[in-house]
């Protein structure tokens, strides 16, 4: 990898970045706080020249007072300043000015501060300068005008002492700075570092790991608890693939045995009606596991949302009634009486998966309905909601099984061979839930089982994953 493209890769960590931005936040402070302190030196060195200034200012003032010669306040100015090249000079109307000293250029000279004037602000680390000078000027009486030019280089030189002072001290406090930086991000990301560890070694066969949690509530806790969530769905998830994978297996091989059994069985016998009955029956168990495997198929793409709606307004009352005169002969075969009583109105749902989940519960109770008893399916509802019961007079449900009776492969104690292999219930329920209803057993007023169905008189359109299953390759 090039250099630049590691610097690049550097740069996009985020741990890198947070380095970058805590250091550089610290040294951002201490450079302020260094501009600050070096900015008070140069306002305390300035106000000790405009001290000298106005200590000069008093004594010429004096001596102007008692009628002093020209030179008399020149060589007086030139003994209170400070500093070899101080210069002063004395402007006198209608004669030359008297100088001594070489007087400073313009762009040297930094004016003095009077004595009712502001105070120093933090312009004056500007002022400042090595090659500088103050300068102030002094009415005298004539109407001449005394000016005096203090060098800063004595003061500039005692600030710029304490600034290179700082100025090391900011060196080394940035180094320190990046150092408690990158010392407080890998302390800040260890939680990510060890939930990263940990996540490595999960697999299939290693779902249980969970990452520590200090119970803070900081991000990083919230993304341990998130991510421990997701653990627990997709450890629940492969339990479950793992128990229907097994359920699956268990329940197809009970077909295929009996296949096989049977077709066994008349190639040993050989005679020619032995094997048109045996294909008849290697025929029904082909039925069976064609049906079981169709349910398992739109189980799964109901419970993914791979089965879209196509919703449509159905009179309920009418449909219900097509559907029990549909039903009637498979159960008047039994000797059972189907009954119906709606008042549902009409709903706004799909139709082909009403006509499911209904006929699996009309297929439920001809199976399990006692012979010669009745079933009644009642139908009625409000503004919002519709709710559908079909009452058997079976051997009826345990309390204790009531929810146990809609997880795939369970037949209880009074099933009987056929339908779709334990899944009748399962996809029942499935399918009510994609309509956006519940599907429930209660305790029969006829002593059997008791199915209530209740939906919205509007199924929910919700977006689907996949309309139509992908072709297999």
């Amino acid at each position: 990898m090039r250099r630049a493209e590691r610097l690049a890769r550097a740069w996009r960590r985020s741990d890198t970045r947070a380095v970058l931005v805590v250091g550089g936040a610290l040294v951002l402070a201490l450079g302020l706080q260094a501009v600050s302190i070096s900015a008070f030196v140069s306002i305390e060195a300035l106000e000790e020249a405009d001290d000298w200034l106005q200590k000069a200012r008093r004594l010429l003032v004096s001596l102007d007072a008692a009628e002093a010669s020209g030179d008399s306040l020149l060589d007086a100015a030139h003994d209170t300043l400070t500093g070899g090249e101080r210069a002063m000079r004395l402007l006198v109307p209608g004669s030359a000015p008297l100088q001594r000293g070489s007087w400073p250029a313009p762009d040297a000279i930094t004016a003095a501060r009077r004595p009712d004037g502001p105070e120093r602000g933090l312009g004056s680390i500007v002022l400042l300068r090595r090659d500088g000078f103050l300068v102030d000027s002094i009415v005298l009486s004539g109407g001449r005008t005394l000016e005096l030019a203090l060098p800063l280089k004595p003061f500039a030189r005692e600030a710029y002492e304490i600034e290179r002072l700082l100025a090391l001290l900011v060196l080394f406090s940035s180094v320190a700075a990046f150092g408690v930086a990158l010392f407080a991000t890998r302390r800040a990301f260890s939680p990510l570092r060890a939930g990263t560890a940990l996540l490595e070694g999960v697999d299939a066969q290693h779902l249980s790991a969970r990452l520590p949690t200090r119970a803070t509530g900081d991000p990083v806790d919230r993304h341990a608890e998130t991510l421990n969530r997701v653990l627990g769905g997709i450890e629940s998830s492969f339990e479950r693939l793992r128990s229907f994978s097994s359920d699956v297996a268990h329940e197809l091989r009970t077909p295929l045995n009996r296949i096989r059994t049977v077709a066994e069985v008349a190639l040993a016998d050989g005679r020619a009606e032995e094997l048109g009955a045996a294909l008849e029956r290697i025929q029904g168990s082909v039925e069976e596991l064609g049906r079981m495997v169709d349910a398992l198929l739109l189980i799964a793409e109901v419970d993914d949302g791979r089965v879209p709606l196509k919703l449509e307004h159905i009179d309920v009352d009418a449909w219900l009634r097509q559907t029990v005169e549909t039903w009637a002969p498979a159960f008047e075969e039994r000797g059972v009486t189907l009954s119906l009583h709606c008042a549902a109105g009409t709903a706004l749902a799909d139709r082909t998966l009403l006509d499911r989940v209904l006929s699996n519960l009309l297929d439920n109770a001809a199976r399990h309905g006692a012979a010669g008893g009745r079933v009644a399916l009642d139908a009625a509802g409000d503004d919002e909601k519709l709710a559908i019961a079909l009452d058997d007079a079976g051997p009826g449900i345990p309390e204790r099984d009531r929810e146990r009776v809609f997880e795939r492969f369970v037949r209880l104690g009074r099933s009987q061979r056929g339908g779709s292999g334990g899944l009748g219930l399962a996809l029942a329920r499935a399918v009510a839930r994609r309509l956006g209803g519940q599907l429930v057993a209660e305790e029969s007023r006829l002593g059997g089982a008791r199915f209530v169905w209740r939906l919205p008189r509007a199924a929910p359109a919700r977006a689907t994953v996949r309309a139509a299953r992908e072709p297999e390759h």
